[in-house]
């Protein structure tokens, strides 16, 4: 009897098979007292003979083994302590085993066996399943000469367990059951993996309970399998899912067929999400094949470029060489069909980007017409999926998405995507997207030339208002490697950033890559359009040529990003600004993304011929980033509402955020008018910027030569109404002498600002401030202002000016016209005699005319006064003034005069012509005359010479006191020489203070008439009158050299005789 460590393989072999043999020769001859001797000794040998039919038969299923023998019977044994493989890590172990022998023609053998508390243990790992020892038994690889599959064994198992290491986690089952496991064994089966890992995913707490049962030689499972919960890292999870299996096992162990409904619970993903997960199907696998029908179903399906009330796939699958090939054909269908958040996001952004373009109501359209359709939306048809190796395809023979209203939104026919390693997809079949308020979209993929693919895609106008897309035909197609061809021609018609363009025709040609790389117009183009609106601006029917540079497309998209060169010899552009028409020209044109736009040589004509604002531009250069910016130089701008040319402007400018701003510009600014009526100023540190339309800009003008400043600019235009503003700020004018250093500030005369100053007005000194405006629309200008000094001296062609003060108050500004009766204070003026204290009422009217009204001093008891005349500064003609005198009084003009040895009493009216021209100054005809009743003059001076006649006595001594009755005063001659002075005396007596006698008062009876006249150069002349007058009373003009006697004046009859 074997021992517990006896291997069960092992035969047993001695003196009892000897004995056998004995006996068998003898049995004829032994009598029959010795068959009862032979029983016994059969008997007490039970247990050897059961265990060599024990060890045979294990022997025969490759078992190796130990065993304990509790117990032999005629028709059953007892085994405890099974023990199969090795002690320290057995394969299967039994507490306890009963064998019921069966015995037949052929002898006994194993009938029935009873398995209690069996303990199996094994390992699933990399794809291969082993109980060690065991799988000589149970697995297909049996013995030679045994057919794979269960043995034909009936067995009864009570408390069976089974622990399996696997690579996902370990498996305890326990089992009950009887039967025999070639065909009719039935039972119950237990299984769970508290925790199963796989991929870096988890799940938890997988259990299975069922039935299981052999049918055949089937193996068969039937029952629930329940995962708790599923996880793959942090954005992967499922929620309780079961598993409603059927599993039946083929005779051989070496496949199965899987019948099965999996109902999980919410599923989160990337980009993916379902409320409910159902995957169902009839599968058998064997041998690597995987063949039978499956279907999946997901509701509340969320992506995000896609939801879907419910989705589905229903179809046959075919498998083979572990999922090399593969094959499924079936169906797919879905209900409630609806744009994903991204997608949403995604045209809901692109609206809100193309906001104020033709893109934008069409997109608003689209998403309107989608939200209609989306409920109520279903989804129909026929899928094939083919993958060998790395190729794969899908088709579609037909499929439809009908919206909520029923109508077909999207069509496929014949549909094929297939895929080969190092090449991009290929595409053939014909689709079409319609439905209300969607873009007519019809398609056709098919074989081109060379048998590649080709789609030819068109787009009948889609319109939203005015707004309007087309594509009349693109055209797609697949080179060698996968690389595509497109050409086609777009048409649009809408609003585009800041304006609107109709009958825009932009071709479309270019090429992708296989590695996708796109290139865009890799030769010249001719876009077209109809009318182009860009703010303000609209352009007329045109057609571009639009080059690439460098020998690459005009646009190209790789690795490296985008980027763009191109290039136009030339634009030629017409149309409008507002009203008013716009002429465009300009040399070469050249962009390169990311890099440079230049732009050289542009002429810009606003407005008729006759009447046009012109605008140059000599180089333009743009810096293309995500800000452009750039330079320019050599801009000329005439403005033909604004009489002031803009010329030689250069500086930094910027276009970021939709604002166009121009920096550190320097310019000139000059009068357009002949002759101008101000020299060319210098601009500097002037900034614009363009927003909206609306240009504001400011400058700070200078005299060029002095440095000095002259006027603040701030500027305010609307391009799209053409209305504007300007202020002119004068804060502090400052005119005075001083040397003129280019560069350098120093001094600075009204002759440097105004040309028709020149020999008008000198030695200014003194500050000017003030403020004006500027108005102006389409149509017309108006301009204001007002400036004015509180003291300002000059040189005036007639004499120096000093303490001049007051304000002009314009309503021409840029004409130089000012309000009626402007009013001047003049603290001293002396046009050969200084008066004081005048007050001068002028005004400047159009075309430069100065308009004198009134002048009023008082002058020596009386009043001198400035004819009414006018100054036309721009022509070249005599100026005229005519002085007026009120009152004088006799007395003071001499003393005024310095004239000791002159007294005279009398009041005078008079006048004083004065003309000036390019000659100089001259005196015509001034003439004062006395008031009646006359007065009195008298010579006090010594006499010259002593060897007189009597007559010549005789006046003189006259001349010592005379009553006139009336006195003239008359002047003539020229400025720069001689001035003669005439007076006459009529009326005349002696006074009562003259020398008396016979003879001279019968002469007295006779009337006397005295005839005196001066010559004398004048500024000489008035040089007695004032002993110091200022230096220069005129530019240019000499200071007179005249000294006057000591004497004072007296008679030429007095003068030496030759």
């Amino acid at each position: 009897m074997p021992d517990e460590t006896e291997p069960l393989n092992e035969s047993p072999d001695g003196p009892p098979a000897a004995l056998r043999s004995g006996k068998r020769r003898k049995i004829a001859l032994v009598s029959a007292g010795a068959f009862a001797a032979l029983a016994v000794g059969l008997w007490s040998a039970r247990e050897q003979i059961a265990a060599n039919l024990i060890d045979r038969q294990l022997a025969q299923l490759g078992l190796p083994g130990r065993y304990r023998i509790e117990g032999i019977g005629a028709d059953q044994q007892v085994l405890t302590n099974i023990v199969i493989g090795d002690p320290a890590h057995p394969d299967l172990t039994i507490a306890r085993v009963e064998v019921r022998m069966a015995y037949g023609l052929l002898g006994p053998r194993i009938g029935q066996v009873l398995l209690d508390k069996p303990r199996l243990y094994g390992a699933y790992r990399q794809g291969h399943l082993s109980f060690g020892a065991l799988d000589k038994l149970i697995l297909s690889n049996a013995p030679s000469g045994t057919a794979p599959g269960l043995p034909d064994l009936d067995l009864r198992i009570i408390d069976g367990r089974a622990l399996l290491e696997t690579d996902f986690g370990r498996l305890a089952a326990k089992a009950d059951g009887a039967g025999n496991l070639s065909g009719g064994f039935k039972g119950t089966l237990a299984a769970i993996m508290p925790g199963v890992t796989a991929a870096g995913c988890n799940g938890d707490r997988l259990s299975a309970f069922g039935a299981i049962s052999v049918s055949g030689g089937k193996p068969r499972f039937a029952g629930p399998l329940r995962l708790a919960g599923f996880t793959c890292g942090k954005d992967l999870s499922a929620g309780p899912s079961v598993l409603a299996l059927d599993a039946t096992g083929d005779k051989d162990l070496g496949g199965a067929t899987i019948k099965g409904k999996l109902d999980a619970g919410a599923l989160a993903a990337p980009g993916l999400a379902a409320g409910h997960v159902m995957l169902g199907g009839e599968l058998a696998f064997k041998l690597g094949e995987l063949r039978g029908h499956v279907l999946s179903e997901a509701k509340g399906l969320r992506t995000a470029g896609l939801t879907a009330g419910t989705l589905g796939v229903d179809g046959d699958l075919d498998m083979k060489s572990g999922g090399q090939n593969l094959v499924f054909r079936g169906a797919v269908s879905g209900l409630d069909l609806a744009r994903g958040a991204a997608t949403e996001r995604a045209l809901a952004g692109a609206q809100a980007s193309a906001e104020g373009t033709l893109a934008a109501p069409l997109l608003a359209r689209i998403r309107s017409a989608l939200a209609r359709e989306e409920r109520g939306s279903k989804l129909a048809g026929d899928i094939a999926l083919r993958h060998e190796g790395a190729r794969w395809s899908l088709v579609a023979p037909s499929a439809a998405l009908r919206g909520g209203s029923g109508a077909a939104l999207l069509s496929v026919s014949r549909l094929q995507v297939a895929s080969e390693p190092d090449k991009l997809p290929t595409l053939t079949g014909n689709f079409v997207m319609a439905g209300a308020d969607l873009p007519p979209i019809t398609g056709r993929m098919e074989p081109g030339a060379g048998g590649r693919p080709a789609l030819k895609l068109r787009m009948a106008e889609y319109r939203s208002g005015t707004d309007m897309l087309a594509l009349p035909l693109l055209e797609v197609t697949q080179g060698p490697g996968g690389s595509l061809t497109f050409s086609g021609t777009a048409l649009a018609s809408g609003a585009i950033p800041s304006g609107a363009v109709r009958g825009l025709v932009l071709p479309i040609a270019g090429t992708i890559s296989p590695r996708g790389d796109l290139a865009l117009w890799q030769r010249c183009m001719t876009p077209s359009f109809t009318s182009l609106q860009l703010g303000a601006v609209t352009l007329d029917k045109r057609q571009l040529t639009v080059c690439p540079a460098g020998g690459r497309a005009i646009v190209q998209s790789g690795p490296r990003g985008v980027s763009a060169a191109l290039g136009i010899n030339a634009l030629a552009l017409s149309g409008r600004l507002g009203e008013t028409p716009l002429v465009l020209n300009t040399g070469p044109v050249g962009l390169a993304w990311p890099g440079t736009l230049t732009v050289r040589g542009a002429d810009i004509v606003l407005g008729p011929a006759d009447t046009a604002t012109r605008l140059k531009l000599a180089n333009l250069v743009a810096q293309l980033g995500k800000d452009f910016s750039g330079t320019f130089d050599g801009v000329d701008a005439k403005l033909a509402a604004v009489p002031i040319d803009i010329t030689g402007a250069a500086g930094d400018w910027r276009f970021a955020g939709g604002v166009l701003t121009l920096s550190g510009v320097r310019f000139a600014a000059s009068d357009r008018f002949q002759p101008a009526r101000f020299k060319t100023l210098a601009g500097e540190g002037a900034v614009l910027t363009l927003k909206d339309n609306r240009i504001v800009a400011e400058a700070l003008l200078r005299e060029p030569d002095s440095r000095r400043e002259v006027l603040r600019v701030a500027v305010r235009h609307d391009l799209a109404t053409a209305r504007g503003h300007a202020d002119l700020m004068v804060d502090a004018l400052v005119f005075d002498e001083g040397k003129i250093v280019p560069g350098k500030v120093g001094g600075l005369q009204l002759r440097d600002l105004a040309p028709q100053f020149r020999g008008v007005i000198a030695d200014a000194d003194g500050t000017v401030r003030g403020k004006g405006v500027v108005d102006w629309t389409a149509d017309k200008v108006t301009s204001s202002g007002s400036f004015g000094t509180d003291k300002f001296d000059f040189s005036a062609a007639f004499g120096p000016v000093k303490g001049l003060s007051g304000t002009l108050v314009f309503t021409d500004l840029i004409g130089m016209v000012t309000a009626p009766h402007q009013i001047l204070h003049v603290a001293s003026a002396n046009p050969g005699i200084e008066v004081t204290d005048g007050v001068v009422d002028m005004e400047l009217q159009p075309d430069q005319v100065v308009r004198i009204n009134s002048g009023i001093w008082p002058f020596l008891g009386g009043t001198l006064r400035l004819a009414p005349g006018e100054l036309r500064t721009t022509v070249n003609e005599p100026r005229r003034f005519r002085i007026e005198m009120d009152g004088i009084d006799a007395s003071k003009f001499l003393e005024r005069m310095e004239l000791a040895n002159l007294s005279a009493t009398g009041v005078f009216d008079g006048h004083l012509p004065l003309e000036f021209d390019a000659n100089g100054g001259r005196i015509t005809g001034g003439e004062l005359v006395s008031r009646p009743p006359g007065g009195t003059v008298s010579y006090v001076g010594a006499l010259s010479y002593k060897d007189l006649s009597a007559m010549a006595n005789f006046a003189f001594d006259a001349l010592k006191s005379l009553d006139y009755s009336k006195m003239t005063i008359g002047m003539d001659g020229n400025l720069a020489g001689d001035v003669v002075t005439r007076v006459e005396f009529t009326g005349i007596k002696q006074g009562k203070a003259a020398k008396q006698n016979f003879i001279t008062r019968q002469v007295a009876r006779v009337p006397i008439r005295f005839n005196v006249n001066i010559h004398a150069p004048f500024y000489s002349l008035i040089s007695s009158m004032n002993p110091q007058p200022p230096p220069g009373a005129f530019k240019g003009m000499p200071p007179g050299t005249f000294q006057p006697p000591a004497s004072g004046v007296q008679p030429p009859a007095s003068s030496p005789k030759p």
